[in-house]
């Protein structure tokens, strides 16, 4: 219905098979590969790919259950041909953090979030039909258990535009205190605690569905009185042949800290012969995000 809207509206459209992750991939055609149906339009910049029983999908933002490597193109003299279907649009996930540290080792902190294409689509499939209670009560478990106020979200429903969400939070989990020194854990609940690739061996290649990159900064106000006795260093971490990137910056002005964190996965399938490289790239993630910053009391 939507190839024929389309052409009716004067477009170069057509229809395009796909097998959905979960009938598996179609390796060849044949009557039982394909399982379901989007649209292309042909335009001289490329392919625009639509689903229209997605509501909160865009223009070549597809639900990840049609991103299953390659689809089939088929034109109306009868030729078909086969089509890439792994995103090229980068899905950003960016945070901006306020940090004010307590004395007392807690804090006091405000948090902007944005996200974009496939991390938009996403948020929107995962989170628009739970109640706001229920949200916000996963979101404080999730997130070390801390305190949510002033929660506003925009744009929940136009999906040609970001999805942000903005609230204040208050937080006595991260912060650990031992004679006259605060151990502070920086990126706080972004951080990534553990490393999400633990197997010896891997006989499949990772999928991640889409490429992304996630940005993080954070401004750390710390107490009057304290100085950092230790920063931890600047670092970059890469895997070689533009899969991913890690960088984190860090300085101190005074008594502010400021931080960018950006991580990069630039290709949304990495094959097997990559997954140590990945796994320990990983692991050097985890590893620098978890490093703690040291405070002294003046003497």
């Amino acid at each position: 219905m939507l190839t024929a809207m389309l052409r009716y509206a004067g477009f170069n459209s057509n229809p395009v098979l796909v097998s959905t992750r979960s009938n598996g991939i179609a390796l060849f055609p044949s009557l039982t590969a394909f399982n379901y149906v989007i649209s292309a339009v042909e335009t001289s910049e490329g392919l625009i790919l639509l689903d229209a029983t997605e509501i909160f999908s865009e223009p070549n933002v597809l639900p990840l259950r049609d991103l299953n490597w390659l689809g089939r193109l088929i034109r109306k003299d009868g030729t078909s041909t086969q089509i890439n279907l792994t995103p090229e649009m980068i899905s950003k996930e960016t945070s901006t953090m306020n940090i004010v540290l307590n004395i007392d080792g807690t804090i006091d902190g405000k948090i902007r979030r944005q996200y974009t294409n496939h991390n938009a689509l996403e948020f929107r499939q995962k989170n628009l039909a739970t109640s706001k209670e229920t949200y916000l009560e996963e979101l404080e478990s999730d997130n070390n258990g801390i305190e949510i106020g002033e929660y506003v979200r925009a744009n929940e429903l136009d999906s040609s535009k970001p999805v942000m969400e903005t609230y204040s939070f208050k937080s006595n989990k991260d912060v650990e205190i031992i004679n006259d020194k605060i151990y502070l854990s920086p990126m706080l609940f972004l951080a990534d605690k553990e490393n999400l690739f633990k197997q010896e061996i891997r006989e499949y290649p990772v999928d991640f569905g889409y490429p992304f990159e996630s940005k993080i900064y954070i401004n750390i106000e710390i107490p009057q009185g304290y100085t950092v006795e230790f920063l931890p260093k600047a670092s970059n971490l890469l895997t070689g042949d533009n899969i991913g990137a890690f960088s984190y910056v860090i300085q101190n002005t005074d008594n502010k800290i400021q931080m960018i964190i950006t991580t990069n996965i630039n290709t949304a399938i990495v094959s097997v012969d990559f997954y140590d490289v990945l796994k320990e790239f990983y692991q050097g993630m985890v590893n620098k995000q978890n490093e703690k910053i040291i405070l002294v009391k003046n003497q």
